[in-house]
């Protein structure tokens, strides 16, 4: 696994590789801002079920604090590292984004909405959507990207051990 730095194209190595598992293994890359990180989410579904066929494309969900249009880049970025990673959108994923627009106070509505289409995950970048997520469920797996202090704000126990269905980077 490697992290890419999407200006200068050099790829870092992550400190360890862990052997994939077959009922924990989807890659998803998370566009922010200029890095594109691949990481290996915890989910109901197997990677290896949607490539042989047997499954429907896992929905990956959003809970975004702007516009569609203000997220285009980002969505853009993480389709594009999906691409890189052999992904394909609507083979192996679904992505079903919701937009607050700028009122956070939509993030709890939003959430639930979410949950309704039933993703097998959900990518959060706020602190506000991420309590948002986590207040609306405790067994999808909850996705933190670009959180700048997860542990001080109470959103997981500590960065090793996140406890509960709350990860992230």
């Amino acid at each position: 696994m490697k992290i890419e730095h999407r200006l200068s194209g050099t790829r870092l190595p992550l400190q360890r590789e862990a052997a994939p598992q077959p009922r924990r293994r989807l890659l998803i890359a998370l566009g922010a801002g200029t890095f594109t990180a691949v990481l290996t989410g915890e989910l109901t579904c197997s990677l290896a079920a949607h490539a042989q066929g047997n499954a429907p494309p896992a929905r990956i969900g959003f809970i975004l604090s702007n516009s569609a249009a203000a997220h285009l880049p980002q969505l853009t970025v993480f389709k594009q590292g999906m691409g890189e990673n052999g992904l394909i959108e609507g083979k192996h994923c679904v992505l079903d984004a919701v937009y607050a627009s700028g009122h956070y106070e939509r993030f709890p509505a939003l959430a639930k909405e979410l949950l309704q289409r039933v993703p097998a995950l959900i990518v959060a970048s706020t602190t506000a959507s991420v309590r948002a997520a986590q207040q609306a469920t405790r067994t999808v797996p909850i996705v933190m990207a670009g959180i700048n202090d997860p542990v001080g704000s109470g959103l997981v126990a500590s960065l090793a051990r996140p406890g509960g269905n709350t990860t992230g980077l």
